[in-house]
């Protein structure tokens, strides 16, 4: 038997790395690299890494200064292997995710950057019931669909936005051509985001798309059911726009307008000047000027309360829909949903 005391201790190894080590984290570098070309981006160091490895802006020349004109993130890979999230927090997250997201693949063997939209995270939004898992597979055409099914969880992302060299981005007229092609689809991913925060369940792209191009022939809209748990926010949404347009039509002295609104919200909100219920709730959001002036308009001076106007026309409109056989369906109350 071998006598342990006498085994030699292992050889130091100060001074070295693996040949390896950074190998997974060269893509990063050099995606960080090209975007940073086009404004900012931060990478997210290792250890707080939830999903995505770059936080960018895009900026724009005002004078001899820049500012930042659009805000998105982006996650590298080093292969063509499939996107995937395979829980339903995963897909949840990637959903509400509050900025723009782009797949970045980097082939560093050709020094080719590969970018792609994340359109069907809003087709996934869409949908009754989100799905348990989401799957997007990147493909290498020129042209394509931009929400391209493959069954309800899996989408296939056959043409990249943009597909160029790090050499190709180094020519000034290109990495212009470039940051346009980014901000033409960040603009659709921030106006989809809101929908999402307004719970409006159906969502806007171009429906085709070119690599390097901000081309498109038609556009998709999807979706367009309310989930439950959507309906009140889109309610208290539209409280608030129902009272601002109202408002603004009363400022403007456009009273047929300013009414027609007025009856709209009184309608959808007929609690009053109630307080708000919840986060998401604006309270009540009537205009006692306009009611004032609709009261005196039409001779009900003084009113018995506020919207005995508005809850007057209200019930005209009832009444004559009433002569027809349609009858009103009341609205559940906020306490109810």
């Amino acid at each position: 038997m071998a006598d342990d005391s006498k085994k030699r201790e292992p050889v130091s190894m100060t001074g070295s790395i693996a040949p390896n080590l950074h190998e997974g984290s060269r893509s990063e570098y050099l995606a960080q690299y090209v975007f940073s070309s086009f404004g900012t981006a931060v990478p997210v160091p290792h250890q707080e890494d939830s999903g995505l490895d770059i936080y960018c802006t895009l900026l724009e020349r005002d004078g001899q200064r820049a500012w930042p004109r659009a805000y998105y993130s982006v996650q590298v890979k080093s292969t063509m292997s499939p996107w995937v999230f395979g829980s339903p927090e995963s897909v949840r997250w990637i959903i509400e995710h509050p900025l723009p997201i782009f797949l970045c693949i980097v082939q560093k063997a050709e020094a080719r950057i590969i970018v792609y939209h994340t359109a069907p995270r809003f087709a996934v939004w869409a949908l009754p019931t989100h799905p348990n898992r989401l799957e997007l597979i990147p493909g290498t055409e020129t042209k394509a669909n931009t929400v391209d099914w493959v069954t309800g969880d899996t989408f296939k992302l056959r043409a990249p936005i943009l597909n160029f060299t790090i050499e190709q981005a180094l020519d000034n007229d290109f990495r212009v051509q470039v940051a346009r092609v980014l901000k033409f689809w960040i603009d659709y991913d921030v106006e989809n985001l809101v929908r999402i925060r307004s719970g409006i369940q159906y969502f806007w792209v171009p429906a085709n798309y070119e690599t390097n191009e901000t081309k498109f022939t038609s556009w998709t809209r999807q979706g367009g059911y309310l989930r439950e748990e959507s309906l009140l926010i889109v309610r208290n949404r539209l409280k608030e726009l129902l009272g601002l347009i109202a408002t603004d039509y009363f400022r403007k002295k456009d009273m047929v307008n300013a009414a027609i609104y007025a009856m709209a919200l009184r309608q959808l909100s007929p609690e009053g000047y109630s307080s708000p219920t919840g986060p998401t709730d604006p309270g009540g959001p009537h205009d006692v000027h306009l009611h004032s002036e609709l009261n005196r308009l039409l001779g009900m001076t003084p009113p018995s309360y506020v919207f005995q106007t508005c809850d007057s026309l209200l019930r005209l409109v009832k009444d004559e829909l009433g002569r027809h056989g349609i009858t009103e369906r009341p609205l559940p109350s906020p306490e109810a949903e």
